[in-house]
């Protein structure tokens, strides 16, 4: 009795073999072949783990945020740009008058790369999590919003906290556990990777 070729069973599991060699294969499992059956199973059983191995992939988006910031990483200096603070409300903070409870949420400003950068985050008393949302325009010309950037929060050991993409508006949001020495990358197309120390948020 002849049998078949690995080759053959491959194919066949994969959908790709010829009409006239599936139907020879067929023809040989229903002869009820031990040996033939059990490659059958085998390469079954191969063919339903590539399948599924799709499913065990990263989503598509985390993994762009993840290659922007390797290769920033290992890219030149002269390929990122650090973001310059041009405001802090801990360092001027806003009048004793209106504070009231605002006095839990932080307002930055950032500059680089033709960008502004308008960060806030929010630490509510009792709680260990900092809800932050901003806003990405463009200096060029106003109410020019820079949306699909990619937003990365990063610890100091260099382990991805958050991340996140800007809507057509330019604006994104996330949140983290609260945590010290924190930095953020953001990546938009055209333009160097900023990177933004947010120290401590505490």
């Amino acid at each position: 009795m002849q049998h078949f070729s690995e080759h053959a069973w491959a194919d066949w599991v994969r959908g790709v073999a010829t009409p006239g060699t599936t139907a020879a294969l067929q023809a040989h499992i229903a002869s009820s072949c031990p040996e033939c059956n059990g490659a059958m199973n085998l390469w079954s059983e191969v063919g339903s783990l590539a399948r599924a191995e799709s499913s065990y992939a990263p989503p598509e988006n985390l993994v762009r945020l993840v290659k922007l910031e390797f290769a920033c990483k290992h890219a030149p200096e002269a390929e990122c740009t650090p973001g310059s603070l041009i405001y802090d409300s801990w360092i001027n903070p806003l009048p004793i008058g209106i504070r009231g409870a605002a006095v839990s949420t932080r307002q930055v400003l950032y500059e680089a790369e033709g960008l502004t950068i308008d960060l806030r985050f929010e630490h509510k008393p009792h709680s260990n999590t900092v809800h932050a949302s901003g806003q990405i325009l463009s200096k060029d010309a106003p109410l020019c919003w820079v949306s699909d950037a990619a937003i990365v929060l990063w610890n100091d050991k260099g382990r991805m906290v958050a991340s996140t993409d800007t809507n057509r508006h330019g604006e994104f949001q996330f949140e983290f556990e609260v945590q010290d020495q924190l930095r953020l990358s953001i990546a938009t197309v055209g333009r160097k990777t900023l990177r933004i120390p947010l120290g401590n948020l505490t």
